[in-house]
C-alpha cells in the first residue's frame, strides 16, 4: 500500500494567492451546498488576506495556509475520506504548533476545521 506523494511546498509569498484560487474553486463547486461553499470560501479568503497583509507570511503562517489549501483542494476534488482525514490531521497539528507565534492565522485555520466538521466531513 503506497502513500500518496506530498505536493511540493508552496513558497511562503505564494500561499495567499493559492488560498484565493482555492476559494474561487470552492465557489464553483457543485457538490457542496451553497452555505458550505460560501463559508469555506470566505474562510479561505480571510486566511489569505491575513497571510498577505504582512507581506511574506511567517513559516508557521505559510504552513497553515498551505495545509488549509491542500485540505480544501481535497474536498473540492472529492478525495476519499482517508486522504482528507490525513490532511485534516496535519492541519490540526500545524494549528497547535502555530498558536503562540501566529495566533490569528491559527484561529482562522481552526474555524475552517470547525466549518468542515459541521459539514460532517
Amino acid at each position: 500500500m503506497s502513500e500518496q506523494p506530498q505536493p511540493a511546498p508552496t513558497p511562503p509569498s505564494a500561499v495567499p494567492a493559492r488560498l484565493r484560487e482555492v476559494a474561487r474553486l470552492l465557489r464553483d463547486a457543485d457538490h457542496l451546498g451553497p452555505d458550505a461553499q460560501k463559508s469555506l470560501a470566505d474562510l479561505a479568503d480571510e486566511l489569505a488576506n491575513t497571510l498577505g497583509a504582512s507581506g511574506v507570511p511567517s513559516a508557521e503562517e505559510a504552513q497553515l495556509g498551505q495545509l488549509a489549501g491542500q485540505l480544501i483542494q481535497a474536498l473540492h476534488q472529492r478525495e476519499d475520506s482517508a486522504p482528507v482525514a490525513a490532511k485534516r490531521h496535519r492541519l490540526q497539528e500545524a494549528i497547535l504548533a502555530a498558536e503562540t507565534r501566529a495566533p490569528f492565522a491559527a484561529g482562522l485555520a481552526r474555524q475552517l476545521l470547525d466549518a468542515i466538521a459541521n459539514l460532517g466531513i
